[in-house]
């Protein structure tokens, strides 16, 4: 298993995505303690940023480059789209908020 596919499995898969795309291709040390404006629980929130020092706590890891995140991110923006039901509200929107960009962007992904 790889260290995304390993991230992802502790704190979501939306959660990853946002650690790769602030911290892709950089080495980052968990510290066991987190601080509230530890760049960790800045990017990820504080409850996210515990779970990912309670798995990591103490150690070091490389966050894989933010090209493979992205193309991560995108695969599982066009799975979510697609499986969600259209009168669930718009899609496009739910997704731009949960993955931190526009929905125009959103839809670019979708179209392909």
């Amino acid at each position: 298993m790889s260290v995304l596919h390993e991230i992802a499995e502790v704190i979501g898969a939306a959660a990853a995505v946002r650690l790769g795309q602030a911290m892709g291709g950089a080495r980052v040390y968990v510290p066991q303690m987190l601080k509230p404006d530890h760049p960790l629980v800045l990017i990820l929130g504080r409850e996210t940023a515990e779970k990912l020092s309670y798995y990591y706590g103490g150690d070091t890891f490389d966050v894989p480059s933010k090209v493979l995140y992205r193309h991560v991110r995108d695969a599982l923006i066009r799975d979510a789209y697609h499986s969600m039901p259209p009168g669930e509200g718009n899609r496009a929107d739910i997704l731009a908020r949960e993955y931190g960009i526009s929905r125009r962007h959103v839809m670019n992904i979708v179209r392909g």
